[in-house]
């Protein structure tokens, strides 16, 4: 095929997601298992999701310690046994702990599911939480905490949630190291007594999946387990009135990070398809009013984004960047006259068009490839959303008019609705 570089490629535009509808499933004991057959190498991913995140938990580091503690060993196996299984198989096996859910992640060939399987049961089921693990981990987690104490960019974004959650709350990080020095062993094992049970549990299986991967997976893990009538849980916080400004002195620092925004509304909120252009408009890529302002006419900063971040329970619309310290009240007053000009002035549609692409590119993303088209559902079925949210996305990105930009601005951006903080140094 002899190609002619003088002409481009044809471009088309988005008009919808081929979805590939996963198939609903229900092991012996109640766990539902979703399978999305995809691809043609014999690979797949199996995610085990738990709602097991901070969120439950009785203080945050519970929920991290419980899922990183879950490969230090087993009733027969210890640390060691267990990575150099998953080494010699030559799979991938993590356990990751958020804000609402913790999942348990293994990426294998399909021929070696039948060693593997009946391994990642035995964690799920019987980890040991070992005493001497745990220490090491909790040291190491607390030397981590340190070092990121000295950085300001996280302390200027985990300052923000602070403020806007209150301390104690599940999205709130932890204010100090010393958080960890009052963790008990005790408290992280009944976490995991508590919400890795088989009720609490989802299964996601992608890639090449066939009757025999669905009948390894139904007979590792149709037991029942867990704790279920020692759970409690809060699912009601007060939250405070955030400050409209916050300082926090790094001495020692070599640029100020800041953090502006406010709570926002969530993923299933109406609005927020609307709201995602606009933060894109604002912020969200390289091309974006604050790249071009703060970054590329005045050299405040090498890069600032608007992100809506949307938990399960909660929305938080955050503006980040670090930048020059003599140059800090300078790029403030950028960001918010980025934001007023969004409430005044119509965007035009040689602006709009090119991030109405960029953003049917994205989506397009998140369905390339097996593994990516089990994520995107993972990450819905979390908000208790489907594919049709996708659909709106896409026919709200291709239709929405700079009138009704300006309108969502108006509504969302003030000023005064605004918090900010800086880490840094005057």
């Amino acid at each position: 095929m002899n190609l002619n570089r003088n002409t481009p490629p044809q471009i088309y535009s988005v008009d919808g997601v081929e979805y590939i509808e996963p198939k609903s499933h229900a092991l012996s004991n109640g766990v539902e298992l979703f399978t999305m057959k995809s691809g043609d190498q014999e690979v797949v991913k199996i995610d085990f999701m738990f709602k097991a995140g901070s969120w439950y938990a009785k203080s945050r580091l519970d929920s991290m310690m419980a899922a990183l503690m879950l490969q230090e060993g087993t009733e027969t196996l210890n640390a060691s046994q267990i990575a150099n299984t998953f080494d010699f198989f030559g799979a991938q096996f993590s356990s990751n702990s958020s804000y609402d859910n913790n999942y348990v992640t293994l990426v294998a060939l399909n021929k070696y599911l039948p060693e593997l399987l009946p391994l990642v049961s035995d964690i799920l089921r019987n980890a040991s939480f070992p005493e001497s693990e745990f220490e090491i981990l909790r040291q190491k987690r607390k030397q981590k905490a340190l070092v990121d104490a000295e950085r300001v960019g996280l302390v200027a974004q985990r300052g923000f949630l602070r403020n806007l959650f209150g301390e104690g709350h599940p999205y709130a990080p932890v204010a100090s190291p010393a958080a960890y020095d009052t963790l008990l062993l005790s408290d992280v094992k009944q976490h995991y007594r508590n919400f890795y049970r088989s009720d609490n549990m989802s299964i996601i299986a992608s890639g090449f999946i066939d009757s025999s991967v669905i009948d390894l997976i139904a007979a590792n893990f149709s037991l029942s387990w867990g704790e279920k009538d020692s759970v409690t849980t809060n699912d009601s916080y007060r939250l405070p009135k955030a400050q409209k400004s916050i300082y926090i002195e790094k001495e020692g620092a070599n640029q100020n990070a800041i953090a502006i925004g406010k709570l926002f509304p969530k993923q299933d909120h109406p609005d927020f398809p609307g709201l995602k252009l606009l933060c894109t408009i604002l912020g969200g890529y390289f091309g974006s009013r604050l790249m071009t302002n703060v970054r590329e006419e005045k050299g405040y900063t090498y890069g600032i984004q608007a992100s809506p971040i949307s938990f399960q329970q909660e929305g938080v619309l955050l503006i980040f960047a670090e930048v020059k310290m003599d140059k800090t009240s300078e790029a403030i007053k950028e960001v918010f006259y980025e934001m007023d000009r969004l409430t005044k002035e119509l965007i035009t549609e040689e602006e709009l068009i090119p991030i109405q692409n960029y953003l049917l590119g994205r989506i397009l993303e998140d369905f390339d490839g097996p593994f990516a088209r089990a994520q995107t559902f993972a990450s819905l079925r979390e908000v208790d959303l489907d594919f049709d949210y996708y659909t709106k996305l896409i026919e709200t990105f291709k239709i929405t008019t700079p009138q009704q930009i300006r309108a969502l601005a108006k509504k969302y951006l003030k000023a005064d609705s605004m918090s900010t903080i800086i880490a840094g140094t005057k």
